[in-house]
């Protein structure tokens, strides 16, 4: 938790202000706007999509906007803040029916709750829907330590795992059960009564409580397949990019029924309170299957305030005040590299942006800038990475000008955005 005290005399309010203005600068919006836009697109290309058959009926159907899923009852879990919020953000995009989607969906979220000591909280979220690539935690966890930063907290390292997908982690939970058969009269008997509800619990608990280093305790990044080990070492090298502190934690598995694949959390190294964790996450694609028997891939992360001073009302109330200028196009694995440090000059110069960092088309992304309507798209390719450049484009006159990356905010400055 995030204690008000430990931070500058700033009102809660104002905080949250904070945290929402640096998540939109990186692409994220208040649901309520979301389901608003994302209804008017999936209405517009629905007509265009319609159109376009009657004009050439020799051309193969286009696939159906809309698809129905086979919905799943899925128990939510009071001991994981985290995993709730991220399900209810969910819940409420499939609710709505804005899926599939052309593009990523990005929420940030707030809420006021109550903890186990009946002392209210106020939660902040960010959730990423439909981005599979790696660049998908990246953004979130650079979005999030940046919030962290700015409202005073900048003693910070990121704790992060992989339990893989299904199969990676179906491999774990069977060593793991092993392990435990095969150790049983030297657990404690609080951590074997966990054992027969659940395992991940009672791996934590072991964990914690081990005497040694744990070097026999089975870890699950140990069990990843090829591809999932690809997945996380991208991660990394995202985070290594834009310098953000971290570890790999081998015994952080978090709660098995949200988390598939990457786990996070982001610790306060200077915090005295005890209580070092201030935001936890990570990647529910397995979830989401068993939700609506569909691959949705969704990231997410959430802090928890302790809250003084702070009405439900207001955070009701909070909403983006500016309507970003810029949509960034990334085109290849070098620019894609270098994207969230581009998106981050940005957000120094207050400058809201648009992306899809998870497309890797040209066309597609220039036609969600034209949809969206943004004045100015700034452009990265593979030579452009290389050069430490941008291509800055009218998306009006479609004049266009190559600016240095360490020139870009003065440059953009000057045309008043």
């Amino acid at each position: 938790m995030i204690y008000t005290k430990t931070l500058s005399k700033t009102n809660p309010t104002d905080l949250l202000k904070r945290a929402m203005n640096i998540a939109s600068c990186y692409g994220f919006d208040s649901i309520d706007k979301i389901i608003a836009h994302e209804k008017k697109w999936n209405s517009d290309m629905k007509e265009k999509n319609d159109a376009e058959a009657l004009l050439n009926t020799k051309k193969a159907p286009l696939p159906n906007v809309r698809q129905k899923y086979v919905k799943q009852t899925v128990k939510t879990c009071n001991t994981d803040t985290a995993g709730d919020e991220i399900f209810c953000a969910l819940k409420t995009v499939i609710d709505n029916e804005l899926l599939p989607c052309d593009h990523p969906i990005l929420i940030h979220q707030s809420s006021v709750a109550n903890n186990s000591t009946k002392e209210k909280t106020f939660h902040f979220g960010l959730v990423a829907i439909g981005m599979k690539k790696s660049i998908a935690e990246a953004l979130i966890i650079k979005t999030a330590t940046t919030i962290l930063e700015d409202i005073g907290i900048k003693d910070i390292q990121v704790h992060i795992n992989s339990i893989g997908d299904k199969d990676s982690s179906l491999k774990f939970v069977n060593e793991l059960n092993l392990y435990f058969r095969k150790n049983i009269n030297s657990v404690p008997s609080q951590i074997r009564q966990s054992v027969k509800k659940d395992i991940f619990k009672a791996y934590d608990q072991l964990h914690k409580g081990y005497s040694s280093s744990g070097e026999n305790i089975p870890q699950p990044i140990k069990f990843l397949s090829d591809n999932n080990r690809k997945h996380l070492s991208e991660v990394l090298e995202y985070m290594e990019t834009v310098g953000i502190p971290y570890e790999i934690d081998n015994f952080l598995i978090g709660n098995n029924e949200y988390y598939s694949q990457t786990l996070f959390e982001i610790h306060n190294t200077q915090e005295t309170e005890g209580i070092s964790v201030v935001a936890k996450g990570g990647r529910c694609d397995e979830l989401v299957k068993r939700m609506f028997n569909v691959d949705i891939p969704t990231v997410g992360i959430v802090f928890e305030f302790e809250r003084k001073g702070i009405k439900e009302k207001e955070l009701q109330m909070l909403k983006r005040a500016k309507k970003p200028k810029i949509y960034f196009i990334q085109l290849g694995r070098e620019a894609k590299r270098k994207s969230l440090p581009i998106i981050d000059v940005l957000r120094k110069s207050n400058i809201h942006t648009h992306h899809s960092l998870d497309n890797d088309k040209l066309s597609e992304q220039l036609s969600l800038a034209q949809y969206l309507e943004v004045p100015y798209a700034i452009i990265m390719g593979h030579r452009e990475a290389l050069d430490g450049t941008v291509i800055v484009r009218d998306m009006d006159t479609q004049f266009q000008h190559t600016v240095l990356v360490d020139d870009l905010a003065l440059y953009l400055k000057g045309m008043h955005i």
